[in-house]
């Protein structure tokens, strides 16, 4: 189970889905005055959520949900279909994700600038983490397949 490189890939893209706690995912600059958007809401400069913002979608807990489908994806290594639907669903779901924190994104800068004034935004971490979970999750699938397709091709030797 340990040694084959899918279970590698599924550790690392799990733990990156998870990271994604402890990261930004934007970082914005609105007339000298910093805030954060994380994954568990959006924040100012002292931490505190800004009230007149809130998550339509709980990113936070999808992300983790996903790390952990992830590493139950090990488990499943005796049925390797069923292993690649299930990793094939992850990073379907982590697709949608990205595209709504993207979109999360483009409505908290049309917030801040609604006043006027300039929004300078960067990119954090946390919005690249998905992106590497999405990329080891297929890596991971096209693994299981490989295994498959090799397990399927000794059976027609036997």
């Amino acid at each position: 189970m340990w040694q084959r490189k899918q279970t590698i890939y599924l550790v690392l893209a799990a733990l990156m889905a998870l990271a994604t706690w402890s990261f930004p995912v934007v970082s914005y600059e609105h007339s000298g005055e910093p805030f954060f958007f994380r994954t568990t809401g959006f924040f100012n400069a002292e931490g505190t959520e800004v009230v007149d913002v809130e998550m339509k979608l709980p990113f936070s807990i999808l992300l983790t949900v996903i790390g952990v489908a992830l590493l139950g994806c090990i488990l499943l290594y005796k049925n390797r279909s069923r292993q690649m639907r299930f990793v094939r669903g992850t990073y379907i779901v982590t697709l949608a994700i990205i595209a709504f924190l993207f979109i999360t994104d483009n409505s908290l800068q049309s917030y801040l600038g609604r006043n006027g004034g300039l929004v300078s935004s960067t990119y954090g971490a946390g919005f690249y983490l998905p992106l590497g979970t999405l990329i080891l999750s297929f890596l991971a699938e096209r693994a299981i397949r490989a295994d498959e397709a090799l397990v399927r091709s000794t059976d027609r030797l036997r």
